[in-house]
């Protein structure tokens, strides 16, 4: 993509060093080449405001500018304060009237009544003294589907991929010392060549590049370089000084789509018989074997029609990086406990993972996802190693709850519940906290460590110190200073009745958690990371088996702390 020339557009806006200034100062007229090239761009300059630099484009309905009326067009002025407003005017026969008003109404020239401004800037007098906002017609806005994104100062959409994509760009140049800022907005010239087919709009392009030094300028003087610069669609005046010079006129810009080829488009985009399919090794149920086979709905049969072909819920199966990715970006990526969506863009229904760690999911869900995602999973798929796990069969088998245990899970559900009513030690975890919680996928050592983190973070962190500590002095308790939360929690278990060695019990898998999260997300050395990573897997051999078991054991702490504090919540 051919973007916006920011680079270009500073050195218009302001003379350079001493030793280029003579030039530049002279050099107003190769502004318009600076133009010329963006009407050619990916992304075009629509408006621009700063140093010697001023382009102010409007919308005019298309018909009153083809052919454009030079004369007429010459006269414009283009006010960036100039918006919607209630109009009142009285005299003559009908008196006092009040109306709306469009803000091209007295621009001066025929041609631009009836057209769209797309740039607003207006200034609350004596309230704010920042330079004024730059505000976009909300009619391209909506019509384009954009939203106001404010850390990357753009309108923008999700695209295919699920992807934040800049379309309308409001960019600020620092200005030298003693210079106001420059305002540049910038828009994806395929959206507006879309919305000015559908609104039968041209582009109309106003532009003033004067430059001079204020301090030795003696005003305009005619000359031979002085004069009209006309072409159809681009005519400007043109002038010059001993040391100055100007170049201002009207570009104006049309569309080159038709709303036939946007409709076109459109059907090309719905086609199915243009979708592309990848393929996948999977196992045939209904024939009993392996195979590998494309995803496409031509290859696959359902329960409902005599077919040699594979079932559309064959299971395929995936090394379990394929995962990563998902992961890795939450805030890109909706990682569900038996699904996974993307901003917008996909959702694959549901998917698990079997006993030898294998990521699966139905060959049918696949052929849903964008070609390029299929080809992304198509890239971690082997031969099954085990059946699909338990869960899976009797969740979309059988249509039953699993019966398997779910330490991680019933975690979530416990505080999911104690957030809707937090107890005065308890400080609210929230949906997004809770959400990027998982199990490990793969044996790395990196992604079991962040989840070990990801958990600590979602259960030792959501007790409060201060509210425990008010507890035990209350029951007559004596603390020592520094005590921190899980030290507090054991001495409360001691009040209400266990001995100090059950209540260190108790909360050992916490402490256990907490310790494991510094040995391998703080300052633990690379060989105690080592070392709790060849233990784990000793133990319980694999890092996602010794995560699963770890969360049982925390889930059984938790349930012995809400006994404790008699916390009315569901605890199965």
């Amino acid at each position: 993509m051919r973007r916006f020339d920011r680079t270009a557009l500073g050195a218009l806006a302001w003379s350079p060093g001493k030793e280029d200034a003579a030039a530049w100062l002279l050099g107003a007229e190769a502004s318009v080449d600076f133009l010329r090239d963006n009407a050619t761009r990916d992304e075009l300059m629509i408006y621009a405001s700063g140093g010697a630099v001023l382009v102010h484009g409007v919308l005019a309905p298309a018909k009153k500018v083809t052919p454009p009326d030079h004369d007429d067009l010459r006269g414009a002025y283009l006010m960036p304060e100039d918006a919607w407003c209630i109009q009142r005017a009285w005299g003559g026969d009908q008196g006092h009237r009040m109306y709306l008003e469009p803000p091209l109404s007295s621009a001066g020239c025929k041609s631009l009544v009836g057209g769209e401004k797309l740039i607003y800037r207006r200034s609350f007098n004596a309230v704010t003294k920042d330079a004024p906002p730059v505000e976009l017609s909300q009619k391209l806005v909506h019509s384009l589907g954009l939203y106001w994104v404010e850390e990357r100062n753009a309108y923008c959409r999700l695209d295919n991929r699920g992807d934040i994509e800049d379309v309308i760009r409001v960019i600020w140049f620092k200005g030298p010392p003693m210079e106001p800022d420059m305002a540049v907005v910038t828009i994806l010239i395929e959206d507006l060549a879309t919305y000015m087919t559908l609104a039968h709009m041209a582009l109309v392009l106003k532009f003033d590049f004067t430059r001079f030094d204020p301090k030795n300028f003696d005003g305009w003087h005619q000359g031979p370089l002085s004069g009209k610069k006309s072409a159809p669609d681009l005519f400007y005046d043109v002038g010059y000084s001993a040391n100055a010079s100007y170049a201002n006129g009207t570009m104006i810009l049309r569309s080159k789509v038709t709303v036939d080829q946007l409709v076109q488009a459109w059907r090309e985009e719905e086609d199915e018989s243009k979708k592309q399919y990848a393929i996948f090794k999977i196992f045939d149920w209904k024939n009993q074997r392996q195979i590998e086979t494309s995803c496409g709905p031509d290859h696959l049969s359902n329960y409902f029609e005599k077919s040699d072909k594979p079932f559309e819920i064959s299971p395929a199966f995936f090394r379990p990086e394929v995962l990563t990715r998902f992961k890795n970006d939450p805030e890109k990526y909706d990682l569900e406990d038996r699904s996974i969506g993307c901003r917008n863009a996909w959702y694959l229904k549901t998917y698990d993972i079997n006993e030898a760690g294998q990521v699966h999911t139905y060959v049918g869900y696949l052929a849903k996802l964008p070609y390029e995602e299929q080809v992304y999973w198509q890239s971690f798929n082997e031969w099954p190693k085990a059946p699909i796990s338990k869960r899976a069969y009797e969740n979309d088998f059988e249509g039953k709850w699993s019966s398997e245990y779910d330490p991680l899970q019933m975690l979530k559900y416990k505080i999911r519940q104690l957030d809707q009513n937090p107890p005065a030690w308890w400080k609210v975890r929230g949906d997004e906290l809770i959400d990027v919680v998982h199990y490990p996928a793969t044996d790395s050592v990196s992604e079991w460590g962040d989840e070990i983190l990801a958990l600590d973070q979602l259960l030792v962190e959501g007790f409060l110190a201060k509210p425990l500590k008010t507890l035990a002095v209350n029951a007559g308790r004596e603390i020592e200073k520094g005590w921190q939360s899980l030290r507090l929690l054991q001495d409360y278990l001691e009040a209400r009745g266990r001995v100090p060695e059950e209540a260190r019990a108790v909360l050992e898998p916490l402490a256990r958690l907490h310790e494991l999260r510094s040995v391998l997300k703080g300052h633990g050395a690379p060989s105690q990371r080592t070392a709790a990573s060849k233990r784990a897997r000793k133990d319980h051999g694999t890092l996602r088996a010794q995560f699963t078991a770890l969360a049982g054991e925390c889930d059984d702490t938790f349930v012995s702390v809400l006994r404790a504090f008699d916390t009315p919540i569901k605890l199965g």
